[in-house]
């Protein structure tokens, strides 16, 4: 079965997902597409944004447009070049483990694996599909885990807190499994542009990396090429969750504040700081 850019095999698939995928067979289909066909499996499960709501999430994250996506990543332009960007940043420096948590379809874990040949790179995935398993096969130094188990010199967690209720306690789990010096790598979408992005994590697009080194690390930059991508390094401090949360409540509040005058500004602030930076370059 030919989809979108691969040849997959219908043995490596479960009968949910090749009823699933069979209907886009031959067709090509963009990134807006594939947001509506997650926010339609959202609406399916009958999925939203209580504490009440997890049967309906785990229906919603068990769903095939996930691995619809997965497939979607593999030729999508910029997808690639984000995985090209953070796969060759850790490949300049010397790791003996790295976590890709929530790595899904394991299409970055697949590339780091190739640069990082010496490297041992674990999806941190429960529930992984069988196919993306088998893309991995040929990789011996790339394997699949439930959970963290031990310290890794880097984790990666990418677009995966923007679909969390508690973000924080996520990124504190992540800091504890990763060595005193070692680097988490966060790169999130705390914006709507798709169902599943939860509300109450929309605060964080402007200070979530101000609040995060409470938590025991320093901020270091972006992945060059990947502006979304943070880098933190981790810190020989304990946590201070009790400053987190109070800068997590006012992060909420001054976004109820701020939103309404500083998105609006930066739509009108961004075309003519390209225009200048353009004119700079010729």
């Amino acid at each position: 079965m030919h989809i979108l850019c691969m040849d997959v095999p219908e043995q490596a698939l479960s009968s949910d997902e090749l009823a699933y995928l069979s209907q886009f067979q031959g067709r090509d289909l963009h990134l807006a597409e594939i947001w509506e066909l997650m926010d339609r499996a959202w609406e399916s499960a009958g999925a939203g944004y209580a504490v009440s709501d997890k049967e309906a999430l785990s229906k919603f994250y068990a769903s095939p447009v996930w691995l619809l996506n997965g497939i979607f990543t593999e030729y999508d332009t910029e997808s690639k070049h984000h995985r090209d960007d953070i796969a060759n940043w850790l490949a300049e420096r010397t790791f003996d483990v790295i976590f890709d948590y929530g790595g899904g379809y394991g299409s970055l874990a697949r590339k780091i694996a190739t640069l990082c040949p010496d490297t041992q790179v674990h999806v941190v995935e429960p529930f992984p599909r069988k196919l993306a398993q088998g893309l991995s096969g040929d990789f011996p130094n790339l394997t699949f885990v439930p959970t963290m188990s031990g310290n890794a010199d880097c984790i990666i967690a990418q677009d995966v807190l923007e679909h969390i209720s508690d973000p924080l306690d996520v990124f504190g789990q992540l800091l504890d499994h990763v060595k005193v010096g070692g680097y988490v790598i966060t790169a999130n979408c705390f914006y709507p542009v798709i169902k599943c992005h939860l509300p109450q994590t929309f605060h964080f697009r402007y200070t979530f990396r101000h609040i995060v080194p409470s938590l025991g690390c320093r901020y270091v930059g972006t992945i060059p090429g990947v502006r979304h991508a943070q880098i933190f390094q981790k810190a020989d401090t304990e946590p201070d969750w009790d400053k987190a949360r109070r800068q997590e409540r006012l992060s909420k509040r001054a976004a109820l504040l701020l939103h309404p005058v500083v998105e609006p500004g930066k739509a009108l602030v961004r075309p003519l700081w390209r225009m200048f930076h353009g004119l700079k370059h010729t």
